[in-house]
Parts: structure tokens; sequence; C-alpha cells
């Protein structure tokens, strides 16, 4: 599908404060009036879609980003073989092609998982707020900096951990992904993915996948009940995987900026457990 093509809605208008990229914000400093009000115009038009819909082509050209409100999506490569590998999920809070304007040909595809809703926006229409309210300015380029993160880590999964190692490591990235806009309760979260895209995504065959999954669940670390994934042991799961967020110390200095401390209280969810 040609996002060009794609149907834009006028939806009914949001709060604000209930955005799940404003929450994340919200983590590391309550967003005033005036940055709230920005925020909420980047949400204007928004983008409902169908599971399992393309929406950005490999190779194709789109100068739109867009930020995810409902739903998952995910990254992608198509391989010669008929093979893909996934590169990484787009989950509520997300945005999607961050730099659109600048690289508009895109060098994968992002599909939807779930049925989706988007907000599209145009990163030019966005300068002015992040020129004039320069605390989201830096918001802004700490989301940059954490999708690097995010990217890094699954060069390292796939890259040097084992399939058991591997699996704990995505599944404490999600758990805290989703954590940091209020969707996990009890150190459980709603995973609505299958065995095939988790092996996509670790590099792993099916049956590989299989077994470590029913590994995990036999150690007692993780339970897996439809939909929804609890983590039993998460300090244990953070130490098979060794599980260090190394963007921490980036988050404390964004604080210190934000907050005008020398010694900022780090409070952003990642540190929690």
């Amino acid at each position: 599908m040609n996002p060009s093509k794609l149907t834009v809605k006028k939806l009914k208008p949001y709060n604000p404060r209930t955005l799940p990229l404003v929450k994340k914000f919200n983590l590391l400093c309550e967003l005033n009036e005036t940055e709230l009000t920005a925020l909420a115009q980047m949400h204007e038009n928004s983008i409902l879609l169908n599971e399992q819909t393309t929406f950005l082509n490999q190779g194709s050209h789109s100068n739109k980003s867009y930020i995810v409100n409902r739903g998952w999506a995910y990254r992608y490569t198509d391989l010669s073989d008929g093979g893909r590998q996934i590169i990484n999920f787009y989950l509520p809070g997300d945005i999607i092609n961050p730099l659109a304007a600048l690289t508009p040909k895109t060098a994968y595809s992002v599909a939807s998982i779930t049925p989706l809703e988007l907000s599209e926006f145009k990163l030019e229409a966005f300068i002015n707020p992040l020129i004039t309210q320069s605390r989201l300015g830096l918001l802004y380029g700490w989301m940059l900096s954490r999708l690097d993160s995010i990217m890094a880590d699954q060069t390292i999964r796939i890259g040097r951990l084992l399939a058991y190692q591997r699996t704990a490591h995505l599944l404490l990235e999600i758990f805290h992904r989703l954590e940091a806009v209020g969707q996990t309760k009890n150190n459980t979260f709603s995973m609505p993915i299958s065995q095939h895209f988790l092996a996509d995504t670790l590099g792993l065959s099916l049956v590989h996948m299989n077994r470590t999954l029913k590994k995990l669940r036999i150690n007692n670390l993780v339970h897996f009940n439809a939909d929804q994934v609890v983590l039993k042991d998460i300090i244990k799961l953070k130490k098979i995987a060794e599980y260090q967020p190394f963007d921490l110390i980036q988050t404390e200095n964004l604080l210190a900026f934000l907050n005008n401390k020398t010694n900022p209280d780090l409070k952003f969810a990642y540190s929690a457990a």
C-alpha cells in the first residue's frame, strides 16, 4: 500500500495527556500547556489501518512521519530467498520514519501487526515547535537516541547472544517500552505476535524458537497465556540476557538539561526493574 494513498481521518480531539507519546515524555519532565498543544497538533491527522497492512515499502519515497497511537507494527526487510528479517517493532508512543523529510527513500518496509491507529505528520510542520519549545527539541532528540539504542540491542542479540539469551533480552525490551506508556501491570503485558514473528526477529528457525520459549516456561521465568506475557523473574532474566540499558546515562544527562539540575533524580521507567 502506498502511504500517499492512505485515507487520513479527522478523529475526535484527543486529550493530550492520554497520548502515548506524551506519557513517554512526561516520564522525563511534566510538559506545560504550550508543549502539550504542540504535540496535540501533531496528532490531528489520524490513519486507521487493518492488521497485516503494509504502508511503507522498501525503496519507496515518503516525506511523512507517523506516531503510533494504538496497536503494533513492525519494520522488516524481504530477502531474495523469500525470507524476511524483522528489524524492530513499533509500539504505542513510537515514531515511524522520524526523519522522513531528510531521507525520503525508505530502506525498509513497515506493516501493521494488529489494527493500527497512526497520526501522520510532516517533520517540517514540527520544526517551529522544536525551535521555540527547546524542551520538545531535546525530547525528540532523545527519542532518536532511543531508536539508535534499540537498533544496537538488536544487532547484539542476533550477532552475539544465544537463542535463550536473545529471547529473554527481547522480552525485557518490549516490557520496558510498554511500561513507559503505561501498558504493563504486575510484570504482565500484551504481546500480539506469533512465534513466526519472534523467529524472524531473532534469526531463529520456528522449531528453535518453540524450544526456546518452552525452556523459559519450564525454568519458571516466563508464562504465556494467549497473547499475555508474564515475566516471573525479571532480575534473573536480566542476568541471563546480559540486559544493560546503557541509554540510562543519556537519560540522566537529558534530565539535567530539562530540569536544570546538576544531579537530577532518575525517574524513568527503565530503571524500575
